[in-house]
């Protein structure tokens, strides 16, 4: 009985693996850096806000970045957000077109600000 049992754990940790292997294929490519932008995997559906701070007003937030991975102009210093750091990256939202500024915790980069990007 005990045989058996371990054999269907085994069995179970192999379909766990298998299934596994498809989420990380679909994982964002590396970040990397080209003239000073920055091209790199971030949170979809994020809002994009005026000014570098995250505000109680509905009016600073402009648009939304829907693409994943996504261009990142600049980035600039503001408010310090969950990301323990105070980066934010200048980019385009996807709704209506507009600049803006996202967190880097929402950014996929592996430090802040990235190497190569250049200050706003």
């Amino acid at each position: 009985m005990k045989l058996i049992t371990a054999i269907g754990a085994l069995a179970l940790v192999g379909t766990a693996l298998v299934t596994a292997a498809p989420a990380q294929a679909k994982a964002n490519p590396p970040c990397y850096a080209k003239n000073g932008h920055l091209y790199c995997g971030n949170k979809a559906r994020v809002t994009i806000w005026r000014s570098a701070e995250y505000s109680k007003y509905d009016r600073d937030a402009i648009d939304t970045l829907m693409s994943n991975p996504s261009y990142f102009e600049c980035y600039t210093r503001g408010q310090k957000h969950n990301g323990g750091n105070n980066v934010w990256y200048r980019t385009y939202g996807d709704v209506h077109g507009r600049t803006g500024y996202v967190a880097a915790v929402s950014v996929y980069t592996p430090r802040d600000p990235f190497p190569g990007v250049k200050h706003c």
